[in-house]
């Protein structure tokens, strides 16, 4: 006979707890030179325009929105 005939799924990962996190407000942290501050903005605009473009539907569901019947 099978030993394992039954399987338990895996348990989903626990959410995150708000109590978790932690506030730093900006007058906490040391003050960025310029062009360093320039540089973090660029990389935050590129990470910010590359999750949007994730989150667009892709061609083939764009297409499919068209011609759905």
């Amino acid at each position: 006979m099978l030993r394992r005939r039954f399987r338990l799924l895996a348990p989903p990962p626990p959410a995150p707890n708000p109590g978790a996190f932690v506030l730093c407000p900006l007058s906490g942290l040391p003050p960025l030179p310029p062009d360093q501050a320039a540089w973090q903005q660029a990389l935050y605009q590129w990470a910010f325009a590359e999750a949007q473009a994730v989150v667009q539907p892709s061609l083939l569901e764009r297409d499919l929105l068209g011609v759905w019947n």
